[in-house]
C-alpha cells in the first residue's frame, strides 16, 4: 500500500522516491501519483507539511521547544489575537506563527469572499518568529516579519525574555492591525 498523505486544502500526496547519482535513496511526495512503490516511511523520517500546504518528508530531529510551550502561544492566539486562522510551525528551536489574512474586505462581493476563503487558495505568512536562546533558562526572542526592505525574508527583534506567556500575550494581540507594522 502506497503512502499517502492528504494536506489542509485536500491535495492527495503520494511519497516516491528516486536513486541520486551516487545511488542513494531520495525520497519526495508527488501530487495526484499513486503510482509508487514506496510502501512504509523509512526509519528516522517523518512527513511535514508546511503551512501553505507543500509536503515533505524530512529527517527526525529534536525539537528544543515543549508541548507546554508551544500550547501557552496557543493560548495567548487563541485569547488575545484578532487573527483567528492561524498556523504554528516549529523548526528546531523557533516557533514560528503564521496568518491567513483575508485579502478582500468584507463590503466584497461574497462569491469573491467565500472564493478567497477556500482552504484551496489560502496563503499563510510567517508573522512573528519565537526563538529559544538559552535552553536552561528558556528565554525566548522574539521577532517580528519585517516588510521595509527588498528581501522577503527579514526580520526586526522585538524582545527577549524568560516568561514566555507574557512575552506571547504581549504581542499576538497586534496581529492583523495596522499597530502590527509599528512595533519595533
Amino acid at each position: 500500500m502506497a503512502i499517502k498523505y492528504t494536506n489542509f486544502r485536500g491535495d492527495e500526496y503520494f511519497l516516491h522516491v528516486r536513486k541520486t547519482s551516487r545511488g542513494n535513496p531520495s525520497y519526495y511526495f508527488k501530487k495526484n501519483d499513486d503510482n509508487t512503490n514506496v510502501e512504509e516511511i523509512p526509519a528516522g523520517y517523518e512527513v511535514y507539511e508546511h503551512p501553505n500546504g507543500r509536503v515533505f518528508l524530512t529527517k527526525t530531529t529534536e525539537k528544543g521547544i515543549t508541548k507546554e510551550e508551544l500550547k501557552i502561544i496557543e493560548n495567548a492566539l487563541d485569547r488575545l489575537s484578532p487573527i483567528r486562522d492561524f498556523k504554528l510551525d516549529v523548526k528546531q528551536k523557533s516557533i514560528y506563527i503564521f496568518t491567513y489574512e483575508n485579502p478582500v474586505s468584507a463590503h466584497e462581493l461574497p462569491l469573491v469572499v467565500e472564493a478567497l476563503s477556500d482552504p484551496k487558495y489560502k496563503t499563510y505568512e510567517a508573522q512573528l518568529c519565537f526563538t529559544l536562546t538559552d535552553k536552561t533558562s528558556r528565554k525566548f526572542q522574539l521577532e517580528r516579519r519585517s516588510y521595509r526592505g527588498e528581501k522577503d525574508d527579514q526580520w526586526l527583534f522585538l524582545e527577549e525574555s524568560n516568561d514566555l506567556k507574557k512575552l506571547a500575550e504581549t504581542y499576538v494581540q497586534h496581529l492583523g492591525k495596522e499597530e502590527f507594522f509599528l512595533l519595533n
